[in-house]
């Protein structure tokens, strides 16, 4: 591991700012965590320590925007259940087990799981936490290998369906727990609209805005989810969310209307797809062109590690051959508007404008992909041969704020 001094990556491969341009046997200069300068002429100095980036390919690091690490001690638990029956947050499956389960084996779970996390690339993740102010801590305690880890905590309480349409807020304790919740946390994840009452929800967001932390939001995973919405208030997931709270971001959308898209668009609401995940559960593809049309901001992320490994380069994949078939148009999204949702997209939906893209001033979160190894050799599109044939064999390297956290470099 080196420490964070001045360092030069030469003679390399880079996929420069967010239109991912490339630049040939160029330099990376970083300097206290950040990028100091790239290009492709000569470097202004030298720096203390040089490394060779000959046959090395520099990309952002990636940003998984959705996902339920705690959840990594129940790799394919119900497999063929329906969401409900799997993840509901009262008497789903899951809840059974991670109630029974041994916190060690939690912890090792959580442990192994950010660690492969690394080594694929991921630079930072934004995880949604159950279980209150505990919950966090647990997660903070747990998830250690080195990413930035926005860690959304959520009420630890969920209204019965027969007090849902009542105006009843959570109860005193719950609060006080939310606050706590909120002073070590960077803000909530809320499992869905459908366990909270409209003042709870009122209450959660205005919560949330009061120290300064963001709210994100289940929101139209399933069409059952959205008919007890209209069932019980008369109005879809989308637009209670909007009616109610102000999120950061939300997640999924996989089954809105045209109208909560547009209602989405008018509200500059930034939504994170998990396209791999709602496939297992057969819940559809998320409306991913429509969206981007609207010009709101798409991220991806790999949701629950029951479901879905938390790998980046299978969910850009996945995401960009399913809307070519989708949509039975090769050119239905290109490979940079893929990149650019695991990227820089993610990053600005999760708040970590600091990270996504490689430009002077921002992190040094680097992900170096090995051009030689047979997969990748002789492309004719960098991007494209990231998005379709990158794996994780192929990485050499991770940085995380100009620390080399995973692989390593050669020194020159």
């Amino acid at each position: 591991m080196t420490s964070r001094m001045s360092t030069l990556i030469e003679d390399v491969t880079i996929l420069q700012g967010t239109d991912f341009n490339v630049i040939k046997n160029g330099w990376l200069s970083v300097d206290k965590g950040t990028i100091q300068g790239l290009g492709e002429t000569e470097p202004p100095r030298q720096p203390s320590k040089t490394f060779d980036g000959k046959g090395l390919l520099a990309l952002p690091g990636l940003i998984d925007a959705h996902i339920h690490l705690g959840d990594a001690a129940a790799r394919d638990l119900g497999n063929g259940c329906t969401l409900r029956e799997l993840v509901h947050p009262i008497h789903g499956l899951k809840t059974k087990l991670l109630n029974e389960a041994p916190k060690g084996l939690l912890s090792e779970a959580i442990d192994q799981t950010t660690k492969a996390m690394l080594a694929s690339g991921i630079t930072a993740f934004a995880d949604f936490r159950e279980g209150g102010a505990e919950g966090v801590r647990y997660m903070r305690k747990n998830a250690r290998a080195g990413q930035r880890g926005l860690i959304l905590g959520r009420p630890n309480y969920y209204f019965p369906e027969d007090k849902i349409e009542s105006d009843k807020n959570l109860p005193y304790d719950v609060i006080d727990d939310l606050k706590e919740t909120l002073q070590i946390s960077d803000g909530l994840g809320v499992s869905g609209p459908n366990e909270y009452t409209n003042t709870s929800l009122h209450t959660i967001s205005d919560l949330a805005k009061s120290y300064c932390k963001q709210v994100a939001i289940h929101v139209a995973e399933s069409e059952l989810s959205q008919k007890f919405s209209l069932d019980h208030f008369g109005m879809t997931e989308v637009a209670r969310v909007l009616s109610h709270m102000t999120p950061g971001f939300m997640v999924h959308l996989t089954n809105a209307t045209r109208n909560d898209l547009d209602l989405v668009a008018e509200r500059k609401v930034p939504i994170v797809c998990c396209p791999q995940a709602n496939a297992s559960l057969g819940l559809g593809v998320p409306p991913i062109l429509e969206l981007l049309k609207r010009e709101v901001t798409v991220a991806l992320g790999t949701d629950n590690v029951m479901l879905n490994e938390p790998d980046m380069f299978s969910e850009m994949n996945y995401v960009s051959k399913l809307l070519r078939a989708e949509h039975r148009n090769p050119a239905a999204i290109t490979p940079r508007d893929v990149l650019k949702m695991a990227t820089a997209n993610a990053a600005k939906a999760v708040g970590l404008a600091e990270s996504g893209s490689l430009e002077v001033g921002k992190k040094a979160d680097i992900v170096f992909l090995n051009l030689n190894h047979p997969n990748l050799a002789f492309s004719h599109d960098p991007v494209a041969s990231i998005v379709h044939r990158a794996q994780r064999d192929n990485i050499a390297c991770v940085m995380i704020e100009g620390e080399i956290r995973h692989g390593l470099l050669k020194q020159a």
